[in-house]
């Protein structure tokens, strides 16, 4: 496990991630579905060099886990 430095490229402040999407629409989506259930979030944009800019959804710490369930729960299984 690699230990994260100090003004990192991946340290966002007092949010953590808990969606990555590929388009502002998606992630206005997830963060409109997470308020709708009591989790504050924003959208930011990654910044890994050599890679695709996603965008990420984040949350504080606290709600990380709760986020993930409600985001689990909206999103639909392929069906067998």
């Amino acid at each position: 496990m690699r230990r994260r430095r100090a003004g990192h490229a991946e340290d966002y402040g007092l949010l953590v991630p808990a969606a990555t999407v590929a388009s502002e629409h998606a992630g206005n989506v997830v963060r409109d579905t997470l308020r709708v259930n009591g989790i504050r979030s924003t959208v930011g944009r990654t910044d890994r060099r050599g890679r695709l800019h996603r965008l990420l959804v984040l949350v504080f710490p606290e709600d990380a886990a709760r986020a993930y369930e409600v985001i689990c729960a909206h999103t639909s299984q392929p069906e067998s």
